[in-house]
């Protein structure tokens, strides 16, 4: 049968859709919130775990339209660079993240900005090989609070008595900027092989986020990237297995060197997670990660054998929750999309089952409300018992880069969350009010820095955090947003017996491509 033009026209369209969908969603809530309504019908999207492919996220990437000028679509509508042909996909972007502020309750002088610079390049060969990599240089000056807990949370010296430098979360480690700014640098990049349709193997530093959650219990993107290689593995028809292994850091210098600057202590992380989906509407996902000690202030060792066992269970099994090499976290992660328009979804998980510590998370989103495209809205509690993912041996604290790897807080804490956005015609417009309530001392935000049995000052805080961004979006491809923002917080604590405010206006424009965790 003689092909017609219109036939092959529409051959090569679809040739397209299919090879260019094994890349990445962007790692953001933004993408998260379209992707999981994305179905137009009740199936859960994904196994548990974001980002996601765009195949599975069933999302397309933006093609060219010839019919608009060039810089038209560059500017609006498509990628900087953006090639593609018969068997491959190649997309290059600048990335920026620019605002200027104005706290107007603590009586400063100082703005606020955001200058970040960097670039990012992506695409995929046939259907079987993907690649990203991306680049940011940043300088910024943040709110008191904020620069406190980065400070609070930086690297160790062993003969400093407090840390030095900051770490910024999903930024990493920090140099003075105009004494009160910061200047900091961090990378992402990732090559994703699927050399058959059930198996992906994925190696590099990109983050994965644990759960249908704006937080997540298990594993977030809170911390700081980190080597490691993945593996996903669709046994049967609805039945998921994922290992990962990984290299981690405490920003701890060790004492003995013969390098010009003191490398930090390494320790390993494993993952397993087993996720079974018995119905379209349902996802169950059974979780267990363990981290290894590798390095101490004054000594090193290999990291356990059970770090090369691939069977989820076997290490929590033979060890318990913890020994003096290693620490158990185990936990389950669901979510039911009851309606093509509303979920249900939570976790629950242990550290510690002899001391009763546990984490719980209970969500409920709602998508295309009214059947309004991209109105969204998303309510959500947490809570972690205070020595949740703490460890005896404070070497090997369910952390990395000096933060939490699970919720930003950390532990020992109540938390609801309340979400809506909405997006139309390029204008959107997103709010967010967080409320805790924690038993932490307001320098220290969290408690996972010391062994477990240390006896800590304790202090209730009570903590508003509000925020509302309001613009428009330029670039639906690169995810390129213009913004007014206004953000205000009171907190009040044991110590301090008024509230303290911060109200805070800025402007700016914005790849809203990765998170940013300054809500606490």
């Amino acid at each position: 049968m003689k092909l017609t033009k219109f036939t092959l026209g529409l051959f090569t369209i679809l040739s397209s859709y299919v090879w260019t969908q094994e890349i990445l969603i962007p790692s953001s809530s933004i993408a998260k919130d379209k992707a999981i309504f994305s179905n137009a019908n009740n199936a859960v999207v994904g196994n548990g775990f974001f980002p996601i492919s765009y195949t599975e996220a069933k999302l397309n990437l933006p093609e060219k339209d010839t019919t608009k000028r060039w810089i038209t679509r560059k500017l609006f509508h498509e990628h900087l660079v953006q090639k593609s042909g018969s068997d491959f996909f190649l997309a290059i972007d600048p990335l920026l993240n620019t605002s200027i502020g104005k706290e107007a309750l603590q009586n400063s002088n100082d703005y606020l900005f955001q200058n970040t610079r960097g670039a990012q390049a992506f695409g995929h060969l046939n259907d079987k090989l993907s690649f990203y990599t991306a680049f940011y240089e940043n300088q910024a000056r943040f709110v008191r609070y904020q620069s406190e807990y980065f400070s609070d949370r930086g690297e160790l010296y062993p003969q400093a008595f407090a840390p030095q430098n900051a770490v910024i979360p999903g930024g990493g480690r920090t140099k003075p900027f105009k004494n009160t700014g910061y200047d900091y640098a961090s990378s992402v990049s990732y090559i994703r092989l699927k050399p058959i349709d059930q198996l992906t193997i994925q190696y590099g530093n990109a983050p994965r986020f644990y759960g249908w959650g704006y937080r997540s219990m298990l594993m977030s993107d809170n911390s700081h990237n980190y080597t490691n290689l993945t593996i996903d593995w669709e046994i049967i028809d609805g039945l998921t297995y994922t290992l990962m292994r990984g290299k981690q850091l405490n920003l701890i210098r060790k004492e003995n060197t013969t390098m010009v600057e003191a490398p930090y202590e390494r320790k390993g992380i494993g993952l397993h997670y087993l996720s079974y989906s018995p119905t379209p509407s349902l996802v169950i996902g059974l979780f267990e990660s363990t981290v290894y000690a590798r390095d101490y202030a004054h000594t090193s060792q290999r990291v356990s054998p059970y770090f090369y066992q691939p069977v989820i269970g076997v290490n929590t099994i033979a060890n318990g929750t913890e020994n003096v090499d290693m620490k158990n976290l185990v936990g389950i992660n669901f979510a039911w999309q009851f309606h093509k328009n509303h979920m249900l979804y939570g976790q629950a998980m242990s550290d510690d089952f002899e001391q009763k510590e546990y984490g719980l998370q209970l969500g409920y989103r709602n998508g295309n409300i009214f059947e309004i495209q991209d109105l969204n809205f998303q309510v959500e509690a947490n809570m972690a018992t205070s020595r949740l993912y703490a460890a005896d041996n404070e070497r090997i604290s369910y952390t990395h880069f000096n933060l939490p790897l699970a919720h930003t807080l950390g532990n020992g804490f109540q938390e609801l969350i309340v979400r809506a956005n909405y997006l139309v015609k390029g204008f959107f417009i997103d709010g967010k009010i967080v409320y805790y309530n924690a038993n932490q001392a307001m320098e220290d935000k969290t408690m996972l820095f010391y062994t477990k049995n240390a006896e800590l000052t304790q202090e209730s805080v009570e903590v508003m955090n509000t925020s509302v961004q309001i613009g428009y979006e330029l670039n639906p491809a690169t995810r390129l947003r213009a913004f007014v923002e206004l953000n205000y917080r009171t907190s009040v604590s044991e110590s301090i017996v008024h509230n303290v405010n911060y109200g805070v206006i800025s402007l700016g424009i914005r790849t809203a491509l990765t998170n940013q965790y300054f809500d606490f």
